[in-house]
Order: structure tokens, then sequence, then C-alpha cells
């Protein structure tokens, strides 16, 4: 379902109404917005057009919402402040990060156990009670790999990780953030994610004869979704979140937030202020397309 202002069938996307002015129109229909941060509220630590604006109309009028982010290289504080140096007045109770799933995942199995830890990863690790090492001289120490992001030496990590792997392919490879790439902050562009890091070093092992399941933790999976409803009842306790289908996922990638919201039965919005046209909108696959296409927040 496009939501267009009009259909000239010339310039669709010029066409396009922001999510706002929709949302001014069926903000009946949401118990609670679900926002991507980078390409759908700021781009390379610039705001994007209406994200102030939006963000401002939803604390007025009271409308819950959480910024949901697959970015695990920094803790809640640390995006808060990247937001607030864009422009942005978020605090960093609004935001629910793909490394906060981290936790739900460890108390099962794996609390107190020690990982290695490729790149950043916040402070994630330490909330969800896993001790970690970066040394790749104690990788058979360790009872699995955390996959963070950020900028490490790749070449010494991934031979660890790799050799690791070869003899116990059973260990668990948690990707916190499974996006191959995002709108990078430290150059004009885009960065490698951690989720591209992740499946080259399956490939690699796959190549050699070792086939791993890596556990991924933000969208488009389960696990960070799983988070959503009782992040939002913990931060709005005189509220009642149950049906998925009331909250709408407005982002800018069809792989991951259009993709998660959709196999999670949230209502999808794409924005194409990031890193989607609208000729990949309409060329994408059944899982992947949008309940509704704006051209920015």
């Amino acid at each position: 379902m496009y939501i267009l202002l009009k259909t000239t069938g010339k310039n669709i996307a010029m066409d396009l109404i922001t999510f706002t002015e929709y949302f001014l129109a069926h903000k009946q229909d949401f118990d609670a917005i679900l926002f991507d941060i980078d390409g759908t509220l700021c781009f390379g630590g610039r705001p994007l057009p209406g994200a102030k604006e939006l963000l401002e109309l939803l604390e007025k009028e009271q409308v819950p919402y959480v910024l949901l982010t697959n970015d695990s290289c920094n803790s809640c504080k640390q995006k808060s402040a990247i937001m607030q140096n864009a422009g942005l007045p978020v605090p960093e109770t609004k935001i629910l990060s793909t490394g906060n799933a981290l936790k739900y995942w460890a108390e099962k199995n794996y609390h107190g156990e020690l990982f290695f830890q490729c790149g950043e990863l916040g402070n994630y690790a330490e909330l969800a009670g896993i001790n970690v090492t970066r040394d790749p001289a104690k990788i058979y120490q360790c009872k699995g790999v955390l996959a963070g992001e950020g900028k490490y030496e790749w070449q010494d990590s991934m031979e660890a990780v790799f050799n690791l792997f070869l003899t116990h392919p059973e260990y668990p490879y948690v990707t916190a953030n499974p996006d191959s790439y995002w709108p990078s902050l430290h150059h004009e562009g885009m960065g490698i994610g951690a989720g591209a890091q992740t499946r080259f070093i399956c490939s690699v092992l796959k190549d050699a004869g070792k086939e791993i399941s890596p556990v991924y933790l933000g969208k488009p999976y389960a696990p960070i979704y799983q988070c959503a409803l009782p992040f939002l009842q913990n931060s709005f306790p005189e509220r009642t979140f149950k049906d998925m289908g009331r909250l709408a996922m407005v982002g800018d990638s069809l792989a991951s937030d259009i993709c998660g919201a959709n196999a999670n039965g949230l209502f999808s919005c794409l924005v194409l202020s990031g890193i989607t046209t609208m000729e990949l909108a309409e060329k994408a696959p059944a899982e992947r397309k949008p309940h509704a296409i704006f051209k920015s927040v």
C-alpha cells in the first residue's frame, strides 16, 4: 500500500507524503511508534528533514515511541549523545538497541561465561553479564564469539574467530547487528557492518567444511522485537501494549526494518531518506514489501 499525495505516473517518489502527515490522520490506529535511527531520523550525524518536528509532536501528544537501532557499537547513552549532537534531543530511555537483546539471550545459558569480542559492543556485554576478551591469544579459553563493529584490527580477530570455529563449530557466534552496511559516522558513504563480517567468516568456514548458524539479535530477527513490548511496558506502565499490529515500524531498510516488521506483525513504513530507493522498493520480494511508503518522516 503506497501512501501518496497524488499519482502523476511520472515521478511517484516526488508525490509521496511524509510519515508525519499520515500519522496525524491515523494516530488512533497505533499504540506506539518504533523508529529506526540511521537513514530515518538522521544520516551521517545530521538530522533528516522533519525528524525534530515529529519527535517534538510525539512528546507533546504523549505518544509512546522508541528508537529501535541495530547500532551495537554505541551504548544507549552514547547513541543519545549522538542524537543530541545532531539536534535531536532524544534521552537514552527512548532507545532500544539490538545490544539490549544480548541480555535476554545470555540469561539462558551463558551468563558469566568468557567470550571473544570483535570490535566495539558498547556496554552491552557487561549489562548481559558476559565476560569478554579481545586478545586473540585467549581465543581458546572462550565459549563463543560476540561480533561487534567499529574500527578494530580485523585480520587478527577474524583469523582467531575462524580458527576457533574450525575446532568448535558448536560454539555460539552472536551478532547483535546483522546489517551488512550502514551510513558511516566516520566518513561520507557507507560503513561495513558486523553482519557482513560474520557472513564472511561463515562463508570461509563453509569452504573449510564447517557450517555454523550465527545468532542474530537485531532487525530483521525476532529477539529485538521480542524486547520491544516489555520495553514499552516498562517505559509506559500506565499504558497497555499487547498487539504488535498496533505498532508502526518506521525505517529506511527493506532488509532489516521492513522485513523484520513484516515478519513480526508490525505495520511497516518505509522512508526513502536513507539507503532505499523507490525502484528497490518496487522490486522487493513480498516479505520486504512495506505496508506504506513515505518520502521521509
